[in-house]
């Protein structure tokens, strides 16, 4: 039966319209894993084509790394060059608009892993230089003995360019790349600010300029011998003529693809790292080269884009479960930087936390694992209710980690008290993508959303204050309930104070014991079922399996 289609839902605070649907006719769409969307926004101001004589204040232009790119007075700006206000916000705080200054500046410290005044977390290693001239990760580290970050800091490679030109490619990987016929003229005229989306539809990998004509894309690349499954776009690196973007695809190979020149590079070239699937994909949070990926496997590797690939097979062990690490040598010059097997079952997702500090997967064997990624140890795993997890995602503050899966239920956990918080009910089949709002969150109150095969958006608000008791046998249960709660809860907060437990493993609570948070708005927005949502200052977009991708105006 066929869901009509809805042009708008409310909420307390307004109306959400649908302001636009991207739908591309490009052949038959990869129902196993549908469309995902990656977004990056640029900066750009207009300088007159004869400036006046700059004063001594004005004689540096600035790139998004912070790297003097003009300190000659005579030399003229070109148009369109990017404008990086330095008073603006950054990505990383727009993310987190409820957070003080101050906060916000350690949390964007912790991020970049750059810097070297990391005097709020104590027994946490500074860097002993701050950011280089290029954007790259200083090659030394204080306050640690071992070999922790040491895939982080190893000799720093000098930038490449990517190699190969899509226009010209002869490999069987790549069929062909058709691009806007008015492309140059497009790019040629930018002006103030420039947001691309980039999608994946069956075999083709789609730009599209998502504030003017987003229909109408910038170019398309159609594959042949593999569908793009996931991709992601560097915040860090992005500028006026340089975007870094990769791609993970079902044959297990990697592509990192500049649309702005059309050059690419192809890592993990017929699985000679890891044959199988990729299933998600990101750049590490502060780095120019290092990302991440999960396959299906089980297995999350940790990438450098300047390194060459070469064979490795990690070794086996007889353990039934285990959190494996594996490297190929302390100063490889060869991919990959790091392997961690982390489940016998595929890892369909993971997330960095705010500070860098730690990463939560999920997998199909239903567990959620929060690995330690400085130490690259396993610190924390949780288990589902029923069912494999297929999406997870941290608050915009790090204290609440989501998950979803194949239990219909939208799961809140507590990662500094290390325990579950409520279970999500309102979903009516498999929940595929879960996202805090970081627009409508403040240190009190959450809003997060949800997406799911029962085509359904829901959105929900949590407050830990306001969650509803769970039901049980007797008042005396309840007392006793809320007793131990209490006492477990004041407890967890003393371990906090001095350590956190590590390497716990977490059994299942019984729906009698968990708070129910039921959603502040459900509707079926799409006749398919939905994939991903993502939140926007402006907008929340949501995309289905068949390529649909739909754009809801905020109030």
């Amino acid at each position: 039966m066929a869901v009509p289609a809805i042009e708008y839902f409310l909420l307390a605070e307004g109306q959400y319209t649908l302001r636009e649907t991207i739908f591309l006719e490009i052949g038959a769409p990869n129902l196993a894993s549908g469309t995902l969307v990656s977004i990056v926004s640029v900066k750009y101001k207009e300088y007159p084509a004869h400036p006046t004589t700059p004063t001594t204040e004005d004689v540096t232009a600035i790139d998004p790394l912070g790297e003097n790119v003009s300190s000659n007075p005579t030399t003229p700006l070109t148009e369109n060059t990017l404008e990086v206000d330095l008073d603006e916000p950054t990505e990383l705080e727009k993310t987190l608009p409820y957070q003080q200054q101050l906060q916000t500046e350690q949390v964007t410290q912790n991020v970049d892993l750059l810097n070297s005044n990391l005097s709020s977390a104590q027994n946490t290693p500074s860097l002993s230089k701050p950011l280089t001239s290029n954007g790259s990760i200083p090659t030394s580290i204080e306050g640690k003995n071992d070999d922790m970050f040491s895939f982080l800091t190893q000799n720093v490679i000098k930038r490449k360019k990517t190699k190969n030109n899509l226009t010209k490619t002869t490999s069987s990987f790549v069929a062909k790349i058709i691009q806007n016929d008015n492309l140059t003229k497009i790019l040629a005229n930018r002006q103030n600010e420039d947001t691309y989306l980039f999608f994946n539809s069956g075999r083709t990998f789609c730009w599209v300029d998502l504030t003017n004509k987003p229909k109408d894309p910038l170019s398309k690349i159609n594959f042949t011998k593999a569908h793009p499954i996931c991709h992601d776009v560097n915040q860090l690196t992005r500028s006026c003529d340089h975007l870094d973007v990769i791609i993970g695809f079902s044959s297990g190979d990697i592509i990192w693809f500049d649309p702005l020149c059309n050059k690419y590079y192809r890592l993990n070239k017929q699985g000679i790292i890891n044959s199988s699937s990729v299933t998600m994909v990101k750049w590490v949070p502060g780095s120019e080269n290092l990302f991440m990926a999960s396959y299906q496997d089980g297995s999350v590797i940790i990438y450098d884009k300047e390194k060459d690939d070469q064979n490795f097979s990690p070794a086996t062990t007889n353990e039934e479960d285990g959190f494996r690490v594996a490297r190929p040598s302390k100063n490889g010059k060869h991919n990959p930087v790091s392997y961690w097997q982390v489940s016998k079952k595929a890892v369909t997702a993971f997330a960095f936390s705010p500070d860098c500090q730690h990463v939560a997967t999920v997998s199909i064997d239903g567990f959620l694992r929060i690995i330690d990624f400085k130490q690259e140890t396993l610190f924390d795993t949780y288990s589902s209710y029923f069912g494999g997890f297929s999406c997870v995602c941290w608050s915009p503050d790090g204290k609440y980690i989501l998950t979803g899966g194949q239990d219909d239920l939208v799961t809140i956990w507590a990662f500094r008290e290390q325990r579950i918080v409520a279970r999500c009910q309102g979903h009516q089949s498999w929940v595929t993508g879960v996202s805090f709002d970081p627009w409508r969150c403040d240190e009190r109150n959450y809003r997060f959303g949800s997406v799911g095969e029962d085509t359904k958006l829901l959105l929900w608000d949590f407050s830990v204050n306001a969650l509803h008791k769970p039901k049980s046998a007797g008042s005396h249960r309840r007392a006793s309930l809320a007793s131990q709660s209490h006492v477990t809860t004041v407890l967890r907060r003393n371990l906090v104070e001095r350590e956190m437990i590590k390497n716990t493993i977490h059994p299942c609570l019984p729906r009698s014991e968990v708070a129910i948070l039921q959603p502040v708005m459900d509707k079926s927005i799409d006749g398919d079922p939905l994939c991903s949502l993502t939140f926007r200052e402006d907008s929340i977009i949501t995309t289905c399996r068949k390529g649909h991708i739909k754009i809801w105006a905020r109030p």
